[in-house]
């Protein structure tokens, strides 16, 4: 678990790197989609994804200066969910078109990710992140906090625009 500041900093550093695979993997089938306003709305949350990549990324510098972290690494820190959440983004990456009815299938994986990571993963961040910036780093807790929530909120509110998109698929079919 997270005990260390270098826990810390790998964690997060990991959820960044997370963070910017899911991002690509929305911005992919954004680009794939044939209809404008559900590749604006994947589009959305990739660019969202991708600011809190770069928070993540940052924070873990912050915390522990030159940070290595490969893939194993990433999995060891976050434990098997990561390398499954990654391969799905890559399986993503990979596809050349996307049909109404693949859409449809992962706007459902994509929602239980995005419920996923609001419930778990940044609660986790959240509270540790919380806890050791208030005893080392006192004068930033409230900037910290402040962002974090903010990303909680983004992720709920991704989970409610890919339940949007479910609905405006299911108008197509």
């Amino acid at each position: 678990m997270l005990v260390s500041r270098e826990d810390l900093g790998n964690f997060l550093y990991c959820s960044g790197l997370l963070e910017e695979k899911v991002a690509r993997a929305y911005e992919h089938v954004s680009k794939l989609v044939d209809d404008r306003i559900i590749g604006g709305l994947l589009n959305y949350i990739a660019q969202d994804s991708l600011k809190h990549a770069g928070f993540f990324k940052s924070m873990a510098e912050l915390l522990f200066t030159g940070l290595k972290m490969g893939p194993g690494d990433c999995e060891r820190a976050w434990g098997s969910s990561w390398r499954k959440i990654v391969e799905g983004a890559e399986e993503i990456l990979r596809k050349n078109e996307m049909g109404i009815s693949d859409l449809s299938f992962l706007v459902k994986d994509l929602e239980k990710f995005e419920g996923f990571v609001a419930e778990e993963y940044l609660t986790i961040i959240h509270a540790k992140l919380i806890e050791l910036v208030a005893s080392e780093m006192g004068g930033y807790l409230d900037h910290f906090k402040m962002i974090l929530e903010w990303i909680i909120e983004d992720e709920e509110r991704h989970r409610r625009i890919l339940q949007a998109v479910g609905e405006l698929i299911a108008k197509k079919r």
